[in-house]
């Protein structure tokens, strides 16, 4: 019987010009199914994002609003359609969130639009305890 190694999670470093082809591939998409506009290596490639602290998302900043919107959409949507994309309190979500609101940006509408696509108790705002 083999005993497997554990190894801790890598960090994952993201460029903001990954995150913008991610938010052009969900604006190009012209649909709520991922899977009919992402490749299966982008949906490979990008699942470790869901599970990353908040400073890698830090990049994100030099992006603007409609952006980080379509981000928050794309990431909200993956969770409950892709397989490994699962977030919940690490949500990528949040952290988009947590931008948009310090430039008030943040609106009543795309709130509503994340609590009706998810059943992550965590979106939009993270855990109460932060």
């Amino acid at each position: 019987m083999a005993i497997g190694v554990w190894e801790p999670k890598k960090s994952f470093d993201i460029s903001e010009a990954s995150l913008r082809a991610l938010a052009a591939s969900y604006r190009a998409g012209q649909s709520e199914t991922l899977s009919d506009f992402l490749d299966d290596d982008t949906i490979k490639a990008n699942a470790v994002l869901m599970q990353q602290e908040p400073a890698v998302f830090d990049v994100a900043m030099g992006l603007d609003d409609s952006e980080l919107e379509d981000l928050i959409r794309l990431f909200t949507l993956a969770e409950m359609q892709l397989p490994g994309w699962e977030g919940g309190k690490k949500s990528p979500v949040i952290y988009l969130v947590r931008i948009l609101k310090s430039r008030d940006a943040f609106s009543a509408d795309l709130r509503k639009w994340i609590k009706a696509n998810t059943d992550n108790r965590y979106l939009p705002n993270g855990s109460a305890l932060l």
